[in-house]
């Protein structure tokens, strides 16, 4: 019986190989999070919705909330519509200062304070209340009746 001799790579230029193979397979993992990491805070800084928020309400009267609300973004932001529970809310009469409404612009740091009309409202029960801009921001705030906040 004739034997023939295998052959094989070399153990030193196998795990040069492999080292070989990790380090590239390292760098394409290092260049790919970078790439990605890049992109994701690459944003600049600037605001990418319109930032208000309801500085104070006041439910005594359950017929008619009105609410204090301020734009504290860096931009003016102009309302949409108010939800109330989930549908459109009534507003009664325009918004104080005189000329602030719906769709009017509200200037950063301003407030404006609406009045809305309600119906069958129970004293203690909590209420959800909506913003939206025109640029689709959006507030979501929680009011209980017959109380001040």
């Amino acid at each position: 019986m004739k034997m023939t001799a295998r052959k094989a790579v070399d153990p030193i230029i196998a795990t040069l190989l492999l080292i070989a193979i990790a380090v590239a397979a390292g760098i394409i993992v290092y260049v790919y999070v970078n790439s990605l990491a890049g992109g994701l805070t690459s944003g600049g800084g600037s605001q990418v919705s319109d930032q208000i928020s309801m500085d104070a309400y006041n439910f005594n009267a359950l017929a008619a909330p009105v609410i204090t609300i301020r734009d504290v973004g860096s931009g003016s932001i102009s309302i949409s519509n108010i939800f109330f529970d989930g549908q459109v809310a009534t507003l009664s009469g325009t918004g104080t200062p005189a000329g602030c409404a719906t769709g009017t612009s509200i200037a950063p740091t301003s407030t404006c304070q609406f009045t809305l009309t309600t119906s069958g409202i129970t004293s203690g029960t909590s209420h959800t209340l909506k913003i939206l801009t025109t640029d689709g921001g959006t507030a979501v705030m929680t009011i209980i009746a017959g109380r001040s906040g």
